[in-house]
């Protein structure tokens, strides 16, 4: 039961960055074509949509699924099925006109910008609570005498 709350959590963390991020996205694109609204129907779309990504994102990334492909490998499948999902969503919600050749150009080139800046992101930030982690362990090696403690060790 433990385990399963703990994925409860993390996917409820992971959707909430995932549809925020959504929104945030679609209403900074949104305002400088001249959109002054969000439909209240693209909220659900955006959240269902989200979910999928979520539910995605933990597949790949979580480590409890998929564990032996490479990052770049999890990375390149991911971003093949999202640009799937995010297009189907697209097709079917009508989202821009879909015989429009240029649209669907806008809508590549807007897809690959934002996954590129989230996975930037994604880089960025964990590089930094890497380095965080490793300063972390150094006092606390140091603390100890510069002798690494397992977990089944425990403390002498």
């Amino acid at each position: 039961m433990k385990k399963f709350l703990e994925m409860v959590g993390e996917l409820k963390t992971w959707g909430c960055l995932s549809f925020t991020g959504a929104l945030c996205c679609y209403s900074l694109i949104d305002s400088l074509t001249g959109g002054e609204y969000i439909r209240h129907t693209l909220v659900w779309q955006m959240l269902a949509l989200c979910g999928c990504i979520t539910l995605l994102q933990y597949v790949f990334f979580s480590g409890r699924v998929l564990k032996k492909p490479s990052y770049y490998l999890r990375m390149a499948i991911f971003c093949g099925l999202i640009l799937i999902l995010c297009a189907g969503f697209a097709w079917a919600f009508h989202w821009f006109p879909l015989r429009n050749g240029g649209a669907w150009i806008s809508f590549l080139a807007i897809f690959f910008g934002i996954f590129l800046v989230f996975c930037l992101g994604f880089e960025i930030y964990f590089r930094i609570l890497g380095r965080k982690y490793d300063q972390l362990l150094g006092r606390s090696q140091q603390r100890r005498g510069g002798v690494s403690v397992s977990k089944d060790q425990g403390e002498k």
